[in-house]
């Protein structure tokens, strides 16, 4: 096992298996094949066959994608080949063979393949309901949908009925031109009420106007509350000016009532109203969730208005109220009512978290702070031979890691990680950290309880580097530690959607 065989062994296999991927990308076949043999009992060496049958996928017969599937079950990869041979066989239009290979964790695209495999082949029974939970969804599905989703309105008896559904869904998830897409399936009186719809989605404010006179209908209702979520988003004093207006007009039901004014509050406190305070408080408790709650808490946090804080923080949900923060600003707010007493007693219990409030506690009382530092495993704790025997996917995320192959490296490590324990997760973390691995150990140790493990949550690599550079441009060096942090956590090769690379995120210009 590669876990127990020297550096220089292990060194060895990598430098056949990096020869042996350049062979292959040189179509050097007989090199590769060579290669390969070379790397028998080498935990990485199914990527390899991996990669040279991904090649040839469109040309590979069923016998072996099946033994290949069978054989690298619980691999990452398993599931990518799976996808690639099911595209293959939806282009051959070999629709028996693909539902014998079809697994329903596929994503959309491939289920709703399987759907059109299903009508060709005539296998009909339950189709409808099952296209109906992919319909029903207010984003745009693949192309490969379309045939199953012609099938379902054509043949669905409350065809009309789904196709509201899944425009107001699609107006909720912010799609209008989705929803004015579907709207062209309905009836030339329906498609201008989707029209309408699509005006209050883009001009909300003129469109409630226009609707104050309407004649009172459901659609209309939708419409309305539809607009009135829009705008108070933007203006929520506009909103409800026009809510006060409409809403004896129309017999809007409760719960559009309900979502109304909890979107008119909660956009108020958003923007910072004056108004907002007394907003969220007449909301029903129904209607206070949690963002509702801290809002009202931060208002009167803001404006200093301490009995009314401690009675927002005490009607807090229960994980809220135990929160660090609202127990500090609770004994903040008795403090400045002068109840000592009271608030003493919370800075004293709050000053052993070791915590920013708890830190803010304890000098409130002049106390030190509690900074009970874990005593860090260390590879001296247990044998990486051992563990990474007993966990092969961790044994092959190394070497991919090792490899330069960081995307099957993430996937082998965190299909690992969600068969661990607490304390294995920790021993993975310790041994991401041994490996300079960081992000990955980060990663994985804030999955545990080991909230003080400091070495492992906030490590300092490249530590001549940093001091170096903090030096010679008069930078304290915990600053470029934290920037490194927050930006990439320790990854060199970090690079953002925008561009930005490295280790701070840098911009290349």
């Amino acid at each position: 096992m590669l876990s127990s065989q020297s550096p220089a062994s292990i060194e060895k296999q990598r430098l056949i298996f990096h020869d042996a991927s350049q062979a292959l990308k040189n179509q050097q076949f007989s090199k590769f094949d060579r290669l390969y043999d070379q790397l028998d009992g080498y935990p990485a060496q199914a990527y390899l066959k991996y990669d040279a049958l991904k090649r040839r996928v469109h040309k590979a017969s069923r016998s072996e994608i099946t033994e290949f599937l069978n054989t690298y079950e619980d691999y990452p990869f398993n599931y990518h080949l799976r996808a690639k041979w099911l595209s293959v066989l939806a282009r051959r239009q070999d629709w028996r063979n693909y539902l014998v290979y079809f697994d329903n964790r596929e994503n959309t695209r491939y289920k709703c393949l399987a759907f059109q495999a299903r009508l060709n082949l005539g296998f009909y029974e339950n189709i409808n309901e099952e296209i109906k939970k992919v319909w029903l969804r207010g984003y745009s599905q693949p192309k490969q949908c379309d045939q199953a989703f012609k099938y379902f309105i054509e043949t669905y008896p409350q065809a009309e009925e789904v196709i509201w559904l899944r425009i107001d869904k699609a107006f909720k998830a912010r799609r209008p031109s989705l929803a004015r897409y579907l709207g062209k399936k309905l009836e030339e009186e329906d498609r201008a009420v989707v029209d309408t719809w699509y005006q209050a989605h883009l001009r909300p404010e003129r469109s409630l106007k226009n609707l104050a006179n309407a004649t009172d209908s459901m659609r209309t209702r939708q419409i309305i509350a539809h607009a009135l979520d829009r705008l108070a988003r933007k203006d929520s004093l506009g909103a409800r000016d026009l809510w006060i207006e409409l809403e004896p007009r129309f017999e809007f039901d409760q719960d559009q009532k309900n979502r109304v004014n909890q979107r008119i509050a909660l956009s108020a406190a958003y923007q910072h109203l004056p108004i907002a305070g007394e907003l969220l408080s007449a909301l029903p408790d129904e209607l206070k969730n949690d963002r509702a709650h801290l809002w009202l808490a931060r208002i009167y946090l803001r404006n200093q208005d301490w009995q009314r804080l401690i009675d927002t923080i005490d009607s807090m949900p229960a994980h809220l109220r135990q929160e660090n923060e609202w127990q500090y600003w609770w004994a903040r707010a008795f403090e400045s009512l002068d109840f000592e007493v009271k608030s003493s007693e919370r800075y004293v219990t709050l000053a052993t978290q070791s915590s920013y409030y708890g830190f803010l506690a304890a000098d409130k009382m002049k106390l030190p702070y509690s900074i009970e530092q874990e005593n860090a495993a260390t590879m001296a704790d247990f044998s990486e031979s051992e563990f990474l025997t007993a966990n092969p996917h961790l044994l092959r995320a190394r070497e991919l890691y090792f490899l330069d192959r960081q995307v099957d490296a993430r996937r082998e490590w965190f299909q690992a990680i969600r068969h661990l324990d607490a304390s294995e997760i920790k021993k993975a973390a310790v041994l991401a950290s041994s490996w300079k691995w960081y992000d990955s150990a980060i990663r994985t140790v804030a999955k545990t309880s080991h909230r003080s493990d400091f070495s492992l949550r906030f490590p300092m690599p490249f530590k001549q580097q940093v001091f170096d550079h903090a030096d010679a441009r008069q930078l304290d060096p915990s600053v470029i530690y934290g920037v490194m942090r927050r930006e990439s956590l320790f990854d060199p090769m970090a690079r953002s959607s925008v561009g930005a690379l490295g280790l701070m995120q840098l911009m290349p210009s």
